[in-house]
Parts: structure tokens; C-alpha cells; sequence
């Protein structure tokens, strides 16, 4: 991808990650108000007041926060299960979970993302408390990077080397990619963890997204609102088609989270939803879930 267009999309996709950020402050997630700006408050509230309060009141449509919360708490308890000792974050926004396994678990940390938004968030870890930073930023890597670049595989290879377990986690990230771009970067994934590890994304599909119906028509206005992206929310056909592209991909098996699994250990999700699919994938033969 050209510089320029890379700074297109760094235009799109970054009022998502001060969003998001401002979200996961909403949630009170562990360090989330020290990456919450107010550019990230400005577009809460300021799409709040323009029409997504009415998710609020609608039967059967989870509010943008709470399609957030779902992925977000379903990713951390899948995580909490299979305690890398590298943890990647592409697309990593704003998000605090690389930095409370840096600072609370000692595991290291890499977070990628286009060059302007890694330069937000080292300028949020440089305000950190001086006991914080330097145990953030003894784990925690933030790496400029284009994950849709031709020299994005060899990169991430190189992140991925040395860890025994690592995960690469790509949350709300390829929602924004056509089909083909979807396809090229599970590919670049599953050729960086050849060697074994586990892949952590949420994907969508045609048939839960029809369950959901209005809630699915809400869910991408928004986001096409926020990032004036045509491919919000695009879908795979169904679960087939879904373990099919990974298994395309070159990973050896995947599968789908049921929120069920975890709510007792997370109450939070008995109370949320989404049209999205929170996926586990992994590629060495000898892995399974854990």
C-alpha cells in the first residue's frame, strides 16, 4: 500500500480507535483511562446524540458499546485459557489489553497499527505514572506497520519468532477489508505462526447476521458512519464458508466461541450480544483448544 494510501485509511479507520478507546473507558477495562482521549468522548457522545441511543431501546439490538463489550470480554476470557507468552495485536488501536499483560502478567506485548496511531499511543504510555511506564514499556512493542503492505508477512515473522505460544489477536480489524484483503491477511497470519500458535478474530457471517436482522443494519451504518469504509461488517456466507477461508488459509482447525462457555467465569456475557463471531484458530497439527 502507498504512503498515501495509507494515510487515507489511517484517516477512516483512526476515529474507531478513539471510539473504541473511549469505550473501554466507559468499561472501566484495566489502564483504559489512560489510552481514553477526547477526541474518543467527542465521537461517543457525539454518535450517541446522532441516533444510537435508539440501540438502547430496541428489542434485540445490542448498542454499539455492547457489541464492543462482547467481543472484547469473549477475547480476554479465550485468552486467560491459552496464556501466550507472546500476545500480538494487529490493528491495536487504542486497546488496553496489551498493556495490562505487559504490566500485570509480565508477558510480552507487540502492538501493531499504522504509523500515526502507534504515534497516539506511545504518546499515552509516555503519561503513564513512572512505575507504569517502565514496566509497560519493558514488554510492550509498538510497532508501525501496514498489515495489508507485501512486506507485512516477513514483519510479522519476525514478531512471532522465539515464542513458544504466541496469539495474534485481530479484533475489529478485518470487518474494515474486502473479501480478497480478509483472505491475504489470515494468510500472513497463518504463515507467521507455522511453527505453531493460536489466532484470535471476530468475523461475520450471512446467516447470523440475518438472526439479527435490524441489529446487524444498525451495527454497520454505524461503523460505515464513523469510517465511510463500503466493507463494514461484509460478510462470509455462513460457518462453512468461515472455516473454510481459514482452512484456505493454512491453518489446520478453527473454531467458534459460544459465550456460553465462559459466563460463569464472565458474567457480563449472559447479558450481551452480537452478530459477530469471535473465531479461535490455530496451526500446528499437535494444538488444540485449551
Amino acid at each position: 500500500m502507498s504512503s498515501g494510501a495509507a494515510r487515507h485509511d489511517a484517516d477512516r479507520i483512526g476515529p474507531t480507535a478513539h471510539y473504541t478507546g473511549y469505550v473501554w473507558q466507559r468499561l472501566h477495562l484495566p489502564y483504559s483511562h489512560h489510552l481514553a482521549t477526547t477526541q474518543g468522548a467527542l465521537l461517543y457522545w457525539g454518535f450517541f446524540a446522532l441516533g444510537e441511543w435508539t440501540t438502547r431501546v430496541l428489542p434485540g439490538v445490542p448498542s454499539m458499546r455492547g457489541y464492543l463489550a462482547y467481543r472484547h470480554l469473549l477475547i480476554d476470557a479465550l485468552l486467560e485459557d491459552l496464556a501466550p507468552d507472546r500476545l500480538i495485536e494487529l490493528g491495536a488501536g487504542l486497546t488496553p489489553r496489551t498493556l495490562q499483560w505487559a504490566i500485570d502478567r509480565d508477558v510480552a506485548c507487540v502492538d501493531v497499527d499504522l504509523p500515526d496511531m502507534i504515534d497516539t499511543k506511545r504518546r499515552a504510555l509516555e503519561r503513564l505514572p513512572d512505575s507504569l511506564r517502565r514496566r509497560a514499556m519493558a514488554r510492550l512493542t509498538l510497532q508501525p506497520a501496514d498489515v495489508l503492505a507485501p512486506d507485512f508477512a516477513a514483519t510479522l515473522r519476525a514478531l512471532v519468532a522465539g515464542a513458544k505460544r504466541p496469539a495474534i489477536v485481530a479484533e475489529g480489524l478485518v470487518s474494515y477489508f474486502d473479501a480478497d484483503a480478509r483472505a491475504a491477511l489470515m494468510r500472513v497470519v497463518a504463515d507467521a505462526l507455522a511453527d505453531g500458535g493460536d489466532f484470535v478474530v471476530d468475523l461475520h457471517t450471512a446467516d447470523a447476521q440475518a438472526q439479527l436482522g435490524r441489529a446487524t443494519k444498525v451495527l454497520r451504518g454505524a461503523i460505515k458512519a464513523l469510517t465511510r469504509r463500503r466493507h463494514a461488517l461484509d460478510p462470509l456466507r455462513d460457518r462453512t464458508a468461515l472455516h473454510g477461508a481459514l482452512a484456505d488459509a493454512g491453518f489446520v482447525g478453527s473454531r467458534i466461541l459460544d459465550a456460553r462457555d465462559w459466563v460463569r467465569r464472565v458474567p457480563a456475557l449472559g447479558r450481551l450480544s452480537s452478530p459477530a463471531h469471535v473465531v479461535h484458530a490455530w496451526r500446528s497439527n499437535g494444538a488444540a483448544p485449551r
